[in-house]
């Protein structure tokens, strides 16, 4: 009897609201106001004082200087010297279909393990080719001029090094560049001058000697 009491007891214990054993003990303790001055107006005080100094000013004006000289003067591409030994290679542009390629009407147009080289239908003009050159050196420059006026302005000139505004603005002919090198590498030359063209069916890369 004494159990079951004891038990019934504790379950109403339980059962009963929490706030009735809600007591305020007082003050324990001294106690002191926040004045650590939170992140945002730490931030915002010191935009402020940055302002007024003019930091922010000269630091934009560092980042428009930087990103005016990067145009200007495109990071060159590494690892190509000046052609010594004239060579001609071809750059095989086959492709073997992986599967059945099928029409509009599920005809099928190329069977899976069909190699297709897509220069055999698209030939391009003759004079239309892809110089590369380093802008910097005076005779590749006079040369790629000499072959874009022979060529009928079919001619691209692509940069490696050099200034392309700059050649733009003097001989007023269109200048590009190879950024990151990622043509020179698809193309696979190690020297400069160089020329892509195509020939028949079969894409040819010359690098070129002086």
């Amino acid at each position: 009897m004494i159990y079951y009491r004891s038990l019934f007891l504790s379950l109403v214990g339980l059962l009963m609201p929490i706030n009735s054993y809600a007591v305020n003990c007082g003050t324990q303790g001294s106690l002191y106001p926040i004045k650590e001055q939170s992140a945002l107006e730490h931030i915002q005080q010191r935009l402020k004082q940055l302002r007024a100094s003019g930091e922010i000013e000269k630091h934009q004006q560092q980042l428009k200087e930087q990103a005016i000289a990067t145009i200007e003067r495109p990071k060159p591409v590494i690892g190509l010297t000046l052609t010594q030994h004239p060579r001609v290679f071809e750059k095989d542009l086959t492709l073997v279909v992986a599967e059945d390629i099928k029409g509009a009407n599920g005809e099928i147009l190329h069977k899976a393990g069909t190699r297709l080289n897509p220069l055999s239908n698209r030939l391009l003009h003759t004079k239309k080719v892809l110089l590369f050159l380093d802008g910097d050196d005076k005779k590749q420059v006079t040369w790629a001029l000499n072959e874009h006026q022979k060529r009928s302005g079919l001619a691209k000139l692509v940069l490696v090094k050099g200034q392309p505004l700059a050649l733009m603005r003097t001989f007023d002919v269109p200048f590009y560049f190879d950024q990151s090198g990622r043509l020179t590498q698809y193309f696979g030359f190690k020297h400069v001058p160089a020329m892509v063209y195509q020939q028949s069916d079969k894409l040819m890369i010359a690098e070129v000697k002086l």
